[in-house]
């Protein structure tokens, strides 16, 4: 073990010191005491942590596992459900949280905006065991992995909710035109019209969800179909590939809610008139994919060294000649990152790269990538 190594050697201060230069590998440290510190950092710095920390996602199209022995497939696939687990306890959905409560208080500046979290124990076990089985099966969590999304609803639904959980029923109060099921978005806008039309109390369920693999849904789609050359069904509908606003979920167990955001003395016309102060144009110039994130603002300072799964995903913007440029409303001084998804033989989606960091600082720039 280097010197570098040597924790128990060091003073408090020097302990978070070194914690604070690597902010994301050593995530969670600022509540630990001096001993509860240096066993957490030597588990970071364990050679199997490093091992399955620094492991890739796989896709099960990667021929290469056809030439696995099983004993190497086992150890792959308990690399990967123990990644799930230490991402459980890192609770890295926080941050996003608390970057969407401080939008929205800016955002609703007349209103009171609360979130609550909900603790349900044994949801929380059952979707993790599902994605702990999901993975053994196929050896991965899907092309688009999980990721926070929302629930617009009534209060009268509310208890119904958070006590029975989301029931899937032929007649969805608010129609099913991509199919029967229950339906999340990642536009915190969409669900918050969904809840309570005309009154001035909003609720908005927040829930981390599997999303998988998608397919395009539709108004006649009671399951989701097989996935073509594979020996499983897509996991979510959307309403759109390539920048899906809708997630429609046929299975309960594959969700887990956070918490509620409620809206109290919510006023539609004063909020379209304070909504968005800035807005860009970017260009894709490129011949990849480019995703546009928001950072929250309290990760700022983790930049260029931040996890993407704590940023929210906003856009994608294919390459020419389908599509090259996309105009996105904003907040000004909020950041945001661009990635490129660099293609490879196996996986067009598989190499991830920020490009390109930016703040927006007035109306109508035009960001060329």
């Amino acid at each position: 073990m280097s010197d570098t190594l040597n924790f128990r050697d060091k003073k408090l201060p020097e302990l978070k010191e070194i914690c604070r230069s690597e902010p994301q590998k050593y995530y969670g440290f600022s509540k630990l005491k001096k001993d509860d510190l240096i066993d957490f950092m030597y588990q970071k710095n364990s050679v199997r942590t490093r091992r399955h920390r620094t492991r890739p996602s796989y896709d099960i199209s990667d021929v290469s596992y056809i030439f696995e022995t099983p004993d190497e497939r086992d150890e792959r696939i308990s690399d990967l459900e123990e990644t799930i687990r230490d991402l459980s306890d890192e609770r890295p959905e926080e941050s996003v949280i608390q970057g969407l409560m401080s939008s929205l208080k800016r955002q609703y500046s007349n209103s009171n905006v609360i979130f609550d979290s909900h603790n349900d124990e044994n949801n929380n076990l059952i979707y993790r065991a599902n994605k702990g089985k999901y993975i053994s099966q196929h050896g991965s969590l899907g092309k688009h992995g999980e990721g926070i999304l929302y629930h617009g609803t009534d209060g009268q639904n509310l208890l119904s909710i958070l006590g029975d959980d989301f029931r899937i029923t032929n007649n969805p109060v608010h129609g099913h035109m991509y199919g029967k099921g229950i339906y999340f978005t990642n536009d915190i806008e969409k669900s918050i019209y969904y809840s309570e039309r005309g009154k001035n109390t909003k609720y908005v369920i927040v829930c981390m969800v599997h999303i998988g693999d998608i397919c395009l849904g539709n108004s006649s789609m009671d399951i989701h179909p097989k996935m073509l050359n594979r020996d499983k069904s897509f996991d979510t509908s959307v309403d759109n590939i390539r920048s899906p606003k809708q997630f429609i979920k046929k299975k309960n167990g594959t969700y887990n809610i956070l918490g509620i955001i409620t809206i109290e003395n919510y006023i539609e016309n004063s909020n379209k008139m304070n909504h968005f102060t800035g807005s860009f144009q970017i260009k894709n110039t490129l011949d990849c994919i480019i995703s546009l994130y928001w950072v929250p603002d309290n990760l700022v300072s983790m930049l260029p060294n931040i996890s993407i799964r704590k940023c929210k995903k906003m856009s994608e913007i294919a390459p020419a000649p389908t599509r090259t440029t996309k105009n996105q409303l904003c907040q000004i001084g909020h950041t945001f990152i661009c990635v490129a998804h660099f293609p490879t033989d196996f996986d067009p989606l598989s190499s991830d790269a920020i490009i390109r960091i930016f703040k927006s600082v007035k109306k109508g720039e035009k960001i060329v990538i």
